[in-house]
């Protein structure tokens, strides 16, 4: 990918931020970084523009509602599923748009809307950089999360229904092997604890962190404790 694109629109991002009174973010599908953040955030968030560019989405995961991280990351799980199987320019033409409760410096939780776009795509079209415009929702009417797709050529929109999915969906020995990760463990003393192979758990650690949609064992940690998921197991 040719990062010096990154360095010449951000101008444009920044007039976007300047323009609409948003908050604009830019992140990297590859590196599952942010490589841009308006300075435009609102001090009663508590977030530090530069602590999601060094830390990436664990400071937002520190203000944003339990249940929408987890409705999160399944939305955003079936939404990538659904572009996944589009052309490259039909990605091009939908924005991904998600309510979320954000928790503000008082403790209060206040709504937002995020709409995400695809704004470049590697050689092979897949999506690489992703813009995203937050803005307070001012109507306050539902705490029912809702994420939708919408096409802004055509006006179409997808729902995504995700009734059919309770929970995130790692396996009991997964969490096992997450429990044990957050206590610092090596995957070779996971290993020899729980009788099994070291491939055996590499290959539990890759998908924990595929799952929870994490770039590293600390972020899967965050993810999990945000989620309620890593509670003491029975011995």
């Amino acid at each position: 990918m040719d990062y010096s694109i990154i360095e010449k629109k951000k101008a444009d991002w920044i007039k976007l931020s300047e323009i609409s009174h948003s908050i604009v973010l830019v992140f990297d599908c590859y590196t599952n970084k942010f490589v841009f953040v308006s300075n435009n955030i609102p001090e009663s968030y508590g977030i530090d523009p530069e602590k999601l560019i060094s830390d990436g989405h664990i400071p937002a995961l520190e203000i944003i509602h339990p249940d929408d991280i987890q409705h999160g990351l399944l939305v955003r799980e079936r939404i990538y599923s659904l572009l996944s199987v589009f052309s490259p320019e039909e990605k091009m033409k939908y924005k991904i748009v998600h309510e979320m409760r954000v928790k503000n410096i008082r403790g209060e939780y206040i709504r937002i809307i995020e709409q995400e776009q695809a704004i470049e795509l590697d050689e092979s079209g897949n999506i690489w950089l992703m813009l995203s415009v937050i803005d307070m929702d001012a109507s306050h009417d539902s705490e029912i999360t809702k994420s939708h797709l919408y096409n802004f050529v055509t006006g179409e929109q997808i729902f995504i229904d995700l009734s059919d999915i309770q929970e995130i969906p790692l396996t009991v020995r997964e969490l096992e092997v997450l429990q044990m990760m957050k206590q610092g463990l090596l995957s070779k003393e996971i290993a020899d604890r729980l009788k099994v192979s070291i491939n055996t758990i590499n290959s539990h650690r890759q998908n924990i962190l595929q799952k929870l949609k994490a770039n590293n064992s600390i972020e899967a940690v965050n993810f999990a404790q945000r989620l309620g998921l890593l509670k003491p197991f029975s011995q």
